[in-house]
């Protein structure tokens, strides 16, 4: 699991950044909340939740560790 990725945004195409981490580029998805209090080109530390699915890995990224742990209670409920 990737739990926290600190780096600089290389991108941005909402709601996704490219964030450069030790020469590797990672694409993330954040809340629009998130995304508007980033600037391109800035350095930045988000908390990650890495989703694995059977045709896709996704990353999501937030500035809080309280919005990631909302996340996760949300995409645990069922319907």
């Amino acid at each position: 699991m990737i739990g926290r990725l600190s780096g600089k945004i290389l991108e941005k195409n909402p709601p996704e950044i490219l964030l450069e981490v030790g020469g590797i580029g990672y694409e993330i998805l954040c809340p629009m909340s998130t995304f508007y209090e980033m600037g391109a080109g800035s350095n930045l530390m988000l908390h990650t939740h890495l989703q694995v699915k059977e045709d896709a890995h996704t990353l999501y990224g937030f500035i809080s560790k309280d919005e990631k742990t909302l996340f996760r209670e949300l995409i645990r409920v069922n319907g």
